[in-house]
């Protein structure tokens, strides 16, 4: 006999039931395309109470990180709901709960999210853009067949639409795992949204950077990191480097530098350039970037001679701040583009070796000639885009048309 779901007053699945922080926790698994059903959207105008403003951007880029990667991955999602459920435990096991959970449809809107509301707009984001291009193919496939369009044309269509459809199949397959805390009181709630927040370790970008291996340029860093000047000089978890950490950079530094050799100071790397870039011309051409810094400055030779250490190098030298060796990564990269050689651009370099002391002073080239760059003491330039974009595009100009100073004729050294 068949049975007629549509009049099912509630819905089950099967579940577990278990107790965490005194509160009862249900935990069950729904397909993305079910996920959108349960739970409505949420609204980046309108913040849910006990939670923050959802940006609608940070949504979007989950639910294309979901349509474009078959092996996404997600955590899962942290809801909360006054005890509106039944449950019929089978087993148990350990504190564990093992049964069929009956959710009421008529109180579905009592279920509120506490931590995965990005998750959830970006799964609804998804499956209305899936719906909305499978409109707009299944419309030019029209037009094709009406206007006697090449077989090519509409064989074209036809597969965009059946790779649409894969990939909607797909999100009503596999699922996301839910865990529903059992809590009624406001102020408990709220609470508990803040302890999850400071609870959560975020990841830095040095670690980001080692293991987001989608990115040409961040699978490119640990190759990297054999070059004598870095080797055994990069720190692998922080980002920021302090006046006592015995590493040259961080392992984000050293993508910055990779990026910027290939595509200059304020480049970027977009999809096309994912797919022509291969990760072994970029470790090739930011070596030799590194070989034309250790020919022309000394200080660096001896850093990777292991005869200078990047704390002391740092109370010295400009060189020893990540912005100035990304900056001159930028000059390497336009007079590259000027048909400079690496001899050229090292020769070019060297003349600037006499004005890299630091702190600056007063009468340096730097604060005399970009003193909205450089302050007065300071140890590295400021590091602004705009800013470093400047001084990259002034270095640049120093090469091609040399001022006065740099000749010798003048000026005396920073």
């Amino acid at each position: 006999m068949t049975q007629l779901t549509g009049y099912d007053t509630s819905d089950r699945f099967f579940a577990t039931r278990y107790t965490q922080g005194g509160r009862r926790v249900y935990a069950i698994d729904l397909s993305l395309m079910q996920v959108a059903a349960y739970l409505p959207a949420p609204d980046p105008a309108n913040p849910t109470e006990g939670n923050r403003r959802v940006r609608e951007s940070h949504a979007a880029a989950f639910g294309t990180y979901v349509r474009e990667h078959e092996d996404w991955v997600s955590p899962a999602l942290l809801l909360r709901s006054p005890d509106i459920f039944e449950f019929e435990i089978k087993e148990e096991i350990a504190g564990t709960e093992f049964g069929i959970l009956s959710i009421p449809r008529l109180a579905r809107s009592d279920i509120r999210i506490l931590d995965g509301q990005h998750r959830i707009l970006g799964v609804h984001l998804a499956i209305a853009a899936i719906a909305k291009d499978i409109e707009k193919e299944r419309d030019l496939l029209s037009k094709a067949k009406k206007t006697d369009s090449e077989p090519a044309v509409i064989k074209g269509i036809q597969e965009k639409i059946r790779t649409l459809e894969l990939q909607r199949e797909r999100l009503d397959r596999e699922r996301i795992s839910l865990q529903i805390a059992i809590e009624e009181d406001a102020t408990a709630f709220r609470q508990m949204f803040v302890d999850i927040a400071d609870n959560a370790l975020g990841i830095t970008s040095s670690v980001r950077t080692r293991f987001d291996s989608r990115k040409v340029v961040n699978r490119a860093v640990e190759p990297m990191l054999k070059h004598a000047l870095l080797h055994g000089r990069v720190d692998l978890e922080q980002d920021r480097i302090t006046a006592s950490n015995p590493n040259l950079l961080g392992a984000r530094h050293v993508a910055d530098l990779i990026r910027t050799v290939a595509v200059g100071i304020d480049g970027r790397v977009g999809r096309r350039l994912e797919d022509e870039l291969r990760e072994d011309a970029l470790v090739d051409d930011c070596g030799r970037y590194l070989d034309v810094l250790l020919d022309a400055f000394p200080q660096l030779a001896s850093v990777a001679d292991g005869k200078l250490t990047p704390e002391k190098l740092r109370k010295s030298s400009l060189l020893g701040a990540s912005t100035m060796l990304r900056v001159l990564a930028g000059v390497y990269y336009e007079l590259g583009r000027q048909k400079l050689d690496d001899d050229e651009i090292s020769e070019f370099f060297g003349k600037l070796e006499p004005h890299i002391s630091a702190p600056v002073t007063a009468e340096s080239i730097w604060v005399t000639q970009l003193p909205e760059i450089f302050a007065d003491g300071a140890s590295a330039p400021r590091s602004r885009r705009q800013d470093l974009r400047a001084l990259t595009d002034t270095i640049s100009t120093w090469a091609i048309d040399p001022p006065a100073w740099l000749t010798g004729a003048t000026a005396k050294a920073a």
